[in-house]
């Protein structure tokens, strides 16, 4: 998510957003919600399983990705949270995109830095929020990772926490704007220097290639 709003709310401080949307986005939903979460994700063509843990769900992930794959992990603090960051770049059992990029010159080798990131054969991230019937919506600064989830990776992994279940789209947007953009703004600002910004929004309803995209819903808060 880079732009040049202001974070800060009226009763937080910098990067938090309003105790109104920590009421409604921040806690867990039901197991009611996640199971039908999971059932229309299924409908909707993508592959959906439901796990108790984190640990859980960095295990799924790893039994998904095969020894020696080409993985992207795009820059999630899911990911961080439950170690798949570093499972994918660095343990040695597979081949991190990320890592490899980081490398490389960005006015020289623009052109392959564009081509490795747009169809890797795998690519791990997270969401910023999915409806009881099945969509995903993922915001994006750059938009960089949005090609690759829509069409261009051979296969996505997407890892939830059970937090990020809304009713409905309009609802997923205003958890994206309200609640996560806050947050991710203040990262931006410590990582980067730079501010975010909602420039882009992916929003999967239906997946065509049945198989390419798996979700995993955790039974736990994590992320944002």
């Amino acid at each position: 998510m880079t732009t040049d709003v202001s974070a800060s709310s009226a009763e937080g401080g910098p990067g938090d957003p309003s105790p109104e949307a920590v009421a409604e986005f921040a806690h867990l939903a039901s197991e009611e919600r996640i199971s039908a979460a999971a059932a229309f994700l299924q409908h909707n063509g993508t592959a959906s399983l439901v796990v108790d843990s984190g640990d859980e769900a960095r295990v799924a992930v790893r039994s998904i990705l095969p020894i020696g794959a080409e993985v992207f992990n795009n820059t999630s603090r899911t990911l961080e949270a439950i170690g798949v960051a570093d499972d994918i770049e660095r343990s040695g059992q597979y081949q991190p995109l990320r890592p490899r990029l980081y490398q490389m010159d960005r006015e020289m080798q623009a052109r392959e830095m564009r081509q490795l990131g747009a169809a890797p054969d795998f690519v791990v991230g997270s969401v910023h929020a999915v409806t009881e019937d099945g969509s995903l919506l993922i915001a994006s600064a750059s938009g960089s990772q949005l090609g690759p989830l829509a069409s261009g990776a051979g296969h996505v992994i997407l890892v939830i926490g059970g937090q990020k279940i809304v009713p409905d789209l309009a609802t997923g947007l205003r958890r994206i704007y309200e609640y996560c953009f806050p947050m991710e703004d203040r990262r931006a600002r410590e990582a980067y220097g730079v501010p975010s910004g909602v420039n882009n929004i992916l929003i999967i309803n239906h997946v065509i290639a049945r198989g390419r995209l798996t979700a995993i819903l955790v039974r736990e808060s994590i992320g944002f």
